[in-house]
């Protein structure tokens, strides 16, 4: 026997200590999970706009999707787009149910910045921001889902905005 248990013994101990390693990389990882995107917040809450659209009673659930276009900075890493929503037509045709809008936040350096979901309608011609929220974020690309689940007559656009973002990309609705 020459040096080959030896041998196998450090081969076991390196394995232990890898798989240690890959742990304490998984543990971390999840973690960092949890807490995406917003690894601290500023300030976080919704507007409260003095007449707001009624929620659909039986709940509103959007079940085509549509994406945004990326624009500024207002995409998502791939830059393919800037978030989409779900949508649909209720049977009564009383107008259109916005479900979750997802939309995507590139950040430069570490900024605050506030992210905004804006209805056009013709209750809103000139908008009404529905959902926003407030973050602190370092460099990185970001998302955040927005529960609108409301339903809006006459809804002619639905955008997405984030300060200092260069743009405002939306998705029409004829």
């Amino acid at each position: 026997m020459r040096r080959l248990p030896r041998i196998r013994t450090r081969q076991a101990t390196r394995t232990r200590r890898l798989s240690r390693r890959w742990l304490a990389a998984l543990l971390i990882t999840g973690a960092v999970a949890l807490l995406a995107p917003g690894v601290s917040y500023a300030t976080a809450g919704q507007s409260s706009p003095s007449s707001p659209p009624s929620p659909a009673a039986a709940g509103c659930l959007g079940v085509t999707p549509a994406a945004f276009p990326a624009l500024g900075f207002i995409t998502d890493p791939h830059r393919t787009q800037g978030g989409h929503l779900w949508w649909r037509r209720p049977a009564a045709g009383a107008g259109v149910c916005i479900g979750t809008v997802v939309e995507w936040v590139q950040y430069n350096t570490t900024a605050t910045k506030t992210w905004q979901v804006i209805v056009y309608s013709t209750q809103y011609p000139h908008g009404l921001a529905v959902a926003r929220r407030t973050f602190t974020l370092g460099r990185g690309w970001y998302f955040w889902s927005f529960g609108v689940h409301q339903v809006f007559p006459g809804l002619s656009a639905v955008c997405v905005t984030a300060s200092d973002s260069f743009g405002t990309p939306c998705i029409g609705f004829g």
